[in-house]
């Protein structure tokens, strides 16, 4: 069948992806240029070059005979399940009595002895070194120019358990795992739809990570979808490793401080990111999903809010939106207020506030600074340490520290009270990426306010919400659907209830051809 022009690029495209990790010197390139001769012995001898048999302990060889027609079975040990080789291959071909001159080949085989569901047939050698790299077994036959690969994956993995990230008290409890084999299959469960995509793309030159971009066909749009897979077959980068650094090649804008697509560990949030017109990025070897587009109010919502009550989960949303709101401006409003308008606040606390830092030797300013290093040293250190002392690392960091500094007259109890609410504010969020954003903002706008007072703070709170309604996340404005306005469903910072939240959001297919047949 004559393929379409673009087809045949990215097929081009991703073949030469495969090249590259494989031509790795250049004696072997031109054995990877080849195809299948129908010497058994001369293939045998390529594959035993290419994968370094001399010294590479992983590479399996074994010859067995199928009703007269010699085998040869290619493997790599440890990739590939010992198993499935065993029962549906091996003894399979063994057992099998062929009539009198039947010719084994690739088709007979396909057709009459073998077990296993996923196979196919191939010639060239790069594609077959490609797919024994990656867990599949290859079949050469002799007197064929054909071989047969069989999915034979069966490496050890992770088995599916409880999120670690993004914990809820109520709703689903699985979480993403390293195979991108069983993440497919859990957005399959929660996503139980014909029209679930799941398109495969080749990412990285030498190296390449296998990836699948997970959609909605008539849901997501299709302007969309095609950003999307643009910019992953655009990636020109040797090596790379996992989502982390693929959200770093395909954002908008590298400079921005805030994440411009959502990390999720949880299925079932991302299926329901998918299920309203969202892209979901699946990579092997990464626990987790990679959404796009996304709006500022995804970052603040948490999966928990759809499986509670529509009052509860609204409560909820409004606890994080003021955890937000406090742990950016609440430093900064601080130090503006004490250091050049003391005059706002009311005697009585001004007062206590002068009493406790009467022996402080230090600015208001370098006060903060210090604690906040302090804690968020002890954050990093409480994340590294070994499990079994992190209870240990609490106590000496939040009672032993900070009861020690402030008898030491270094720093002031006040600022302990504001630097532990700024810190819960921080840890309301649910996204940890969005929440080291958010750190960085914090010190901006104390930064500002110690300098001017609060026409700095004031100035830091509008420079960032100018960069907020500037961003994009695939070309879709960061704060939509509020600035600008677009109709959506009304779950955006409250959650209204459930039978009133009837529309699309506003970058669905559906939702944006209506919007253009009006306009």
């Amino acid at each position: 069948m004559h393929l379409s022009g673009r087809y045949a690029h990215d097929k081009r495209r991703i073949d030469l992806q495969l090249w590259g990790v494989l031509c790795l010197d250049k004696p072997r390139e031109a054995l990877l240029r080849t195809e299948l001769l129908s010497s058994l012995d001369e293939n045998v001898s390529r594959f035993r070059a290419l994968l370094s048999d001399s010294v590479n302990a992983d590479a399996q060889f074994r010859f067995i005979f199928c009703s007269g027609a010699r085998l040869c079975v290619v493997y790599i040990e440890g990739m590939a399940d010992d198993k499935k080789i065993n029962d549906f291959i091996l003894r399979a071909c063994v057992r099998h009595q062929a009539a009198p001159g039947t010719r084994i080949d690739a088709s007979y085989l396909l057709g009459n002895v073998l077990e296993i569901a996923q196979c196919e047939r191939e010639q060239r050698v790069f594609r077959i070194l490609a797919s024994l790299v990656t867990g599949m077994t290859a079949i050469l036959i002799d007197g064929s120019e054909e071989a047969i690969l069989l999915e034979t994956r069966g490496y050890p993995a992770r088995q599916v358990n409880r999120t670690t990230n993004e914990s809820v008290v109520i709703g689903a409890q699985e979480g993403f795992v390293e195979s991108l084999r069983t993440n497919m299959t859990l957005m399959r469960r929660y996503v139980p739809s014909p029209n679930l995509i799941t398109e495969r793309i080749s990412v990285g030159s030498v190296v390449p990570i296998q990836m699948v971009l997970v959609y909605l066909r008539d849901v997501a749009d299709e302007a969309v979808v095609d950003a999307v897979r643009r910019r992953l077959k655009g990636v020109d980068a040797r090596t790379v490793q996992g989502l982390g650094a693929i959200q770093q090649h395909i954002e908008d804008q590298p400079w921005a401080l805030l994440p411009q697509m959502l990390q999720t560990e949880r299925p079932d949030r991302a299926a329901s990111c998918v299920m309203d017109g969202q892209v979901a990025m699946l990579a092997e070897n990464s626990p987790y999903a990679l959404i796009a587009p996304i709006t500022l109010f995804h970052q603040l919502h948490a999966s928990d809010d759809s499986f509670s009550r529509w009052q509860y989960g609204t409560f909820l949303r409004l606890i994080r939106i003021v955890g937000m709101l406090i742990s950016v401006l609440l430093p900064g409003l601080y130090i503006a207020l004490t250091d050049y308008h003391m005059h706002l606040l009311p005697l009585s606390l001004l007062g206590s506030i002068a009493e406790a830092r009467a022996n402080v030797p230090f600015p208001i300013v370098i006060e903060i600074l210090i604690m906040e290093f302090s804690f968020y040293l002890i954050n990093e250190a409480g994340t590294r340490i070994p499990q079994q002392i992190g209870s240990a690392l609490g106590i000496v960091g939040a009672l032993i520290l900070g009861q020690a500094a402030v008898s030491a007259s270094i720093i002031s109890p006040i600022l302990i009270i504001i630097v532990a609410i700024t810190g819960l504010g921080n840890y309301a969020i649910p996204d940890y990426g969005f929440g080291i954003g958010l750190v960085i903002c914090r010190l901006f706008v104390i930064a500002c306010g110690a300098s001017f007072g609060l026409y700095g703070f004031c100035l830091a709170a509008f420079v960032l919400s100018v960069s907020l309604c500037g961003m994009k996340s695939f070309g879709f404005p960061y704060m939509a659907p509020v600035a600008p306005a677009r109709p959506h469903n009304p779950d955006l910072l409250v959650r209204l209830p459930i039978w009133l939240q009837r529309k699309a959001m506003y970058f669905a297919a559906r939702r944006r051809h209506v919007e253009n047949q009006k306009g």
